[in-house]
């Protein structure tokens, strides 16, 4: 057997091979016994047909099913060989097959890239620096208030805090826009989601009321044409709704899994868990910077099977498939970004691998048992979770996430690192 090996590109390559004649013909004969000793021919005791009936009858297929085994032997000899690994399915394709011939045949795959020394040198990297203050975790409670919050409607006018459920739709220009008109429109007096003045004109009015507000967009407003200009919205309202807040007592807070019950031990647990996210994404948007510099850095082909293949799960986590979710409905915009985003992610976790390897790091086990209780401190029942992620199915998982915090850590050596203070508030995005 002839084997011929073309680097296509890093990430691909071809083979060439030629099968001799007397192979193929050893793997007919193979066949074409088989289907003699097996076929059912009505006049015959089976295997008693005569041969020349059976190559007439049967040949095709058992030529077809012989290169067909011919090519999965050869191709897997020619890989061992050759010492390649295929990350996907190669794409075969027959050149010469014709009866007494060698077989010819292509083999098209990619392989993973060839990374040298990585590169990697950064003067600073900033650092955020966040306390989480009582008013953080107060405004948790009030968040948790507010989900338990029932609503009923009221007979009066409405006031501040009220939540209102209302139909409208804009006049803008002097066109009526009655078929964009919104219906059902739940809207919490005070909550400033609508126009400047749009909530505090409804203030004072009562269910089956109308409305007609005189407004203007803002200066800013997103839509060009329309930013600084008049608007009219013309309101009825349906609802009138007085919210019904629980108390924060002790029944309440038992009801929240607090199982004392007290207050102070809450408020303990809001901000062990505020601390715990603080943590989490103070380490991830370093880890942002150490990254990009990385991906910039050392530039790699990356093999388009496995952009493929995050790119569904990018999707997928996205549109989970109990959603029912058409992956057709995506225009070329989203699926380009998505691909850009698993390119990415492939490329990073391909470097990062590589650089541990040359580095000679290893999954630290006593990080990867602290980080399975971290988050299994966040259940109801730990150790069912603790011995879950513990499993060989999940630890993988958990020990790629400290070998990321290994690699970061490595390359961070000698880096300078400044911090920043913020509140927690700016680092999640929440409030000014």
């Amino acid at each position: 057997m002839q084997v011929s090996v073309e680097k296509v590109s890093n990430v691909e390559r071809r083979l060439t091979i030629v099968v001799p004649a007397d192979k193929v013909e050893e793997a007919y004969t193979i066949q074409i016994n088989r289907f003699a000793k097996n076929a059912n021919i009505k006049g015959f005791r089976p295997g008693k047909a005569p041969m020349s009936y059976i190559r007439q009858r049967f040949g095709d297929d058992a030529r077809k099913e012989a290169l067909s085994d011919v090519i999965q032997s050869a191709l897997y000899e020619a890989i061992t060989e050759k010492n390649l690994k295929p990350i996907n399915t190669p794409r075969v394709e027959p050149k010469v097959m014709t009866p007494n011939q060698p077989l010819e045949f292509t083999a098209s795959f990619e392989v993973l890239p060839e990374i040298e020394n990585i590169r990697f040198s950064m003067d600073g990297v900033e650092k955020l620096k966040v306390d989480v203050t009582p008013e953080d975790v107060s405004h948790v409670v009030e968040q948790l208030i507010k989900q338990y919050t029932k609503w009923k409607a009221v007979d009066r006018a409405a006031v501040l805090k009220d939540r209102l459920v209302i139909d409208y739709y804009a006049i803008f220009e002097g066109k009526e826009d009655t078929e964009n008109k919104i219906q059902n429109f739940p809207l919490e007096l005070g909550s400033h989601v609508m126009l400047p003045g749009f909530e505090d004109g409804l203030v004072g009015v009562k269910a089956g009321d109308e409305r007609r507000l005189n407004l203007s967009f803002p200066a800013d407003f997103g839509v060009p044409e329309r930013a600084g200009k008049a608007v009219d919205f013309v309101v009825q309202v349906k609802k009138v709704l007085e919210a019904e807040t629980p108390a924060l007592d002790e029944q309440f807070i038992k009801n929240l899994g607090i199982k004392s019950g007290k207050d102070e031990d809450l408020q303990s647990q809001i901000r062990q868990s505020l601390e715990q996210e603080r943590d989490r994404l103070v380490k991830e948007k370093l880890k942002e910077q150490i990254f990009r510099q990385l991906l910039e850095q050392n530039p790699l082909d990356v093999p388009s099977s496995m952009i493929a293949r995050e790119a569904k799960n990018i999707h997928d986590e996205i549109y989970p498939q109990h959603q029912h979710h058409d992956h057709h409905q995506h225009s070329d915009d989203e699926m380009t970004a998505f691909n850009d985003i698993a390119k990415k992610r492939v490329a990073l976790g391909l470097l990062i691998a590589e650089y541990a390897k040359q580095n000679k790091l290893t999954a630290d086990s006593e990080r990867v048992n602290i980080r399975i209780r971290e988050i299994a401190s966040a259940y109801e029942s730990p150790q069912e979770v603790i011995d879950w992620l513990s499993s060989n199915e999940r630890r993988p998982g958990i020990e790629a996430q400290v070998m990321e915090d290994q690699v970061m850590e490595k390359l961070m050596d000698g880096v300078t690192v400044t911090e920043k203070p913020i509140s927690y508030a700016e680092l999640k995005g929440i409030r000014s």
